[in-house]
């Protein structure tokens, strides 16, 4: 055997270096690991909950970093986490539930992992509320008076809950499918959290922005020296 072939230079040895250190860093760090179920135990003791995907963002270009800040329920009390890093197949993974809850625990003991718009694990418990009939023959989820609020820091922007769309979130939930509302208006892609979180798709259309600029700059800066490549030859014809 060769023993040269065994001895890695000077270079390789750096860039091994640098790789473990990296993978040890992000280790350390806690990227790599399910941040909501680490969350989730924390709350073992706790007997309902909601973890919600309150924002994310990405920082970089050529090695870009991600992030998730999540607001915890747990009945009526409410708490906002710290950004924390995630990594790249975990935030692509939840990227189209902003607003919504990754998972949940009720009343009953019920734990749920698959997304739904937040607000939705608290009904059909008497405890909160009760279903009343309306003018069109159905009828609709109404909190207690001491809990009217709930629906407003659960983000229902005003929207009420008929029977006919729980029992919907219900079947996608049996199967489990995420539930982006009756008319898909929360998520990511929602009219309500696109009125809801300004903030994340300002900073959103400002690096797409900035992403364009860049781009057409490389752009611009190949065509000129193509130009003047081209000029620096020139052209000369025969008679």
């Amino acid at each position: 055997m060769n023993q040269n072939n065994s001895i890695l230079s000077p270079g390789e040895r750096f860039f091994l270096l640098f790789f473990l250190s990296g993978a040890l860093l992000l280790q350390g760090c806690g990227v790599g690991q399910n941040p909501v179920e680490k969350i989730q135990n924390e709350l073992q003791g706790e007997k309902e909950y909601a973890i919600i995907l309150n924002d994310m963002r990405e920082d970089g270009n050529f090695f870009p970093s991600y992030y998730h800040q999540y607001r915890v329920d747990a009945g009526e009390q409410q708490s906002m986490r710290p950004f924390i890093e995630v990594d790249e197949s975990y935030f692509k993974k939840n990227e189209p539930y902003l607003g919504m809850a990754l998972a949940a625990k009720t009343a009953d003991g019920t734990i749920t992992n698959t997304p739904f718009p937040n607000g939705y694990q608290y009904v059909g418990n008497p405890q909160y509320g009760r279903w009343r009939d309306n003018d069109s023959g159905g009828s609709m989820w109404e909190f207690y008076g001491k809990y009217m609020l709930m629906s407003q820091v659960m983000n229902w922007a005003g929207f009420g809950l008929s029977r006919n769309h729980y029992n919907d979130y219900s079947s996608f939930r049996g199967s489990g499918r995420p539930y982006y509302g009756p008319q898909r208006e929360y998520g990511t892609s929602g009219t309500v959290t696109k009125k809801q979180k300004p903030d994340f798709f300002k900073r959103k259309m400002a690096k797409k922005t900035r992403s364009q600029s860049r781009f057409q700059n490389k752009v611009n800066q190949r065509m000129g020296r193509s130009k003047n490549t081209f000029r620096s030859r020139g052209f000369s014809f025969g008679k």
